[in-house]
């Protein structure tokens, strides 16, 4: 059942239900009043009659003749007067009497109303101050007129009701259409949304509710599985760029070689080429897989508390293992107070390759192969700095570092792949951090990495 028909059901049937109630309970109150209203006039009739008859003096014909002559068809009164013992004192012409013994007792207790016959009946006690006596007092009628009032009201009631419940259901079925008309819109240009034309979005103006946040929602949606796919394809178009190049570089090695024949040194020569090349083909795969790892599978990397200045020296330590013509100088620009200013949570492997990346960069593209590296903390976080001297970049190529294959032309006859700095970035996205670099062409760089502290999390 689609929406509009199952809200168009259930809010009319709540308020229906809410409104049948209330007409149920006006019209119970309202049949309350009347009866007591009517037991009241019987009541006050039945007074009046009884004085003129005991303390006026009046005959009881006298006053059946004024009943005569006042003619009262809508109530259809009906008078007993009775003494204590229950002896008839008078009775009007077509009274009937209802007084028992047992009625007669609870008389005295507290007035006795009920109905019989088609009539409201009320018995009660009048004690006459003139005389001195108690008097039992039955009076009756036939509420002709409040009657009609009760079942006008139940008829205006129920047609009211009627009319109001189809207004409420015929109102919420155009505004719930109305304002679900959106999303059906909204749905029908998601229909047309594939992975050709990903850059299409759904239009957020004047939806300034819940489906307009929806709409905004699904746009960012697109914009991240349109950036996913163009960085899926571009991987996969870089991939076969940079495995094609050394794939020819061997092809063409061997083909050469084998074009004549040649001494064993240069034989030796050549399969050292090819083992050199091979090498690289090997780091480059396992640095594609690494960086392919940490877009997919980012969930997955476990994390624990690390210390940072740990797991820098230990960067440090594998850098200078590696190339041993590499200068690292790691310093702290405070003492720490204590071993919490120092500890992230983290992956430690990820972050000494992290630490590997940016001082092996640094090393590569600085004339003297240093690296200043510097430590600093706050409350919040733990800040990196590597400071190179070397080639540096402009503003425009700073922009394009973080690009997975981009190299600058000033570092073309540098060796590298493009990968490293990438894959940096992501990792240390992972871990809820921050990288930027600052450059100035022909004087350095600075790139500065932060991590949040334990203690905020």
């Amino acid at each position: 059942m689609k929406i509009v028909d199952k809200q168009t059901i259930r809010i009319p049937t709540i308020l229906s239900i809410a409104l049948i109630l209330f007409s149920a309970n006006i019209y119970l109150f309202y049949s309350n009043f009347r009866e007591n209203e009517f037991y009241l006039y019987l009541r006050n009739n039945a007074i009046t009659l009884e004085k003129m008859i005991i303390d006026k003096g009046l005959s009881g014909e006298d006053v059946r003749t004024l009943d005569d002559m006042k003619e009262n068809i809508y109530t259809q009164e009906q008078f007993i007067i009775y003494d204590s013992t229950g002896t008839v004192i008078f009775k009007s012409r077509y009274a009937v009497t209802h007084l028992t013994d047992k009625i007669r007792k609870e008389v005295f207790k507290h007035e006795v109303e009920f109905k019989k016959d088609g009539y409201e009946r009320t018995l009660f006690l009048s004690r006459n101050n003139k005389y001195k006596q108690l008097f039992i007092i039955e009076a009756a009628g036939y509420d002709l007129s409040g009657f009609n009032k009760q079942r006008n009201l139940l008829y205006i009631l129920i047609i009211g009701s009627a009319l109001l419940i189809s207004i409420i259901t015929l109102t919420t079925r155009y505004y719930i259409r109305k304002d679900l008309k959106p999303i059906g819109q909204i749905a029908k240009r998601m229909k047309k949304i594939s992975s050709k034309n990903l850059q299409s979005r759904i239009p957020e103006s004047n939806l300034d509710n819940e489906i307009g946040q929806m709409a905004h929602t699904f746009n960012d949606l697109l914009d991240r599985l349109d950036y996913a796919y163009t960085q899926q394809r571009n991987f996969v178009s870089y991939v076969t760029h940079e495995l094609r190049t050394p794939l020819s570089i061997l092809l063409g090695n061997a083909q050469v070689t084998l074009m004549k024949e040649r001494s064993v040194e240069e034989y030796k020569q050549t399969v050292e080429n090819f083992q050199l090349d091979i090498n690289n083909m090997i780091n480059l795969v396992n640095s594609l897989l690494e960086l392919a790892r940490m877009n997919a599978d980012a969930q997955s990397v476990p994390f624990t508390e690390v210390r940072v200045d740990e797991v820098l020296w230990a960067a440090s330590d594998l850098v200078k293992k590696n190339q041993p013509e590499y200068h690292i100088n790691i310093e702290f620009d405070q003492i720490p107070d204590n071993d919490e200013s120092m500890i992230v949570s983290g992956n430690a492997e990820l972050l000494v390759l992290v630490f590997r990346n940016l001082m092996e960069n640094a090393c590569k593209y600085s004339n003297n192969k240093r690296v200043e590296t510097k430590i600093s903390y706050d409350s919040s976080k733990v800040k990196i700095d590597f400071i190179d001297q070397g080639v540096g970049m402009t503003k425009q190529e700073t922009e394009h570092i973080f690009e997975a294959f981009y190299r600058n032309e000033k570092t073309k006859e540098i060796s590298g792949h493009g990968i490293g700095l990438p894959l940096t970035q992501r990792i240390v996205e992972i871990h809820s951090g921050k990288i930027s670099v600052q450059s100035e062409e022909g004087v350095g760089s600075i790139f500065t990495v932060e991590f949040p502290i334990k203690n905020i999390y």
